[in-house]
C-alpha cells in the first residue's frame, strides 16, 4: 500500500474503499463532501470524491482544504439532485442528502 493512504489524523494505512465505508453522510451536496470517521482512530474528517481520488480534509468556508490526496483508480462521481453515487472495484457506495 502506498504511504500516501495513510490517515492524516493518526497515520494508519487505510484503502481507500475503507475511506468511503468509514463515511456516513453527505454534508455538502453541491461539493459532493462527505463526512467520516477513520476506521482506526475514529477522528472527524471530511472526504471530496472525485474521478480516480479521494481527497481527505476539511471544508474552510466554500474552500476544501485537502490534508491529503490518495489514487484510487477506476472511481466513478456522480452527483445529481442531492445524490452522490461513487463506483469503484464492482462495489458502490450512495450518499443521499439528508431532508431537514
Amino acid at each position: 500500500m502506498k504511504r500516501d493512504a495513510n490517515c492524516p489524523l493518526c497515520g494508519a494505512k487505510i484503502p481507500p474503499s475503507a475511506w468511503l465505508d468509514a463515511c456516513d453522510e453527505l454534508v455538502d451536496s453541491e461539493g459532493g463532501i462527505l463526512a467520516a470517521r477513520c476506521p482506526a482512530c475514529q477522528g472527524r474528517l471530511e472526504v471530496l470524491p472525485q474521478a480516480g481520488r479521494l481527497q481527505l480534509g476539511f471544508r474552510n468556508g466554500a474552500r476544501f482544504e485537502s490534508a491529503l490526496d490518495i489514487d484510487y483508480p477506476g472511481l466513478a462521481v456522480t452527483l445529481s439532485d442531492g445524490r452522490l453515487c461513487l463506483r469503484a472495484d464492482g462495489r458502490e457506495w450512495t450518499f443521499v442528502e439528508d431532508a431537514d
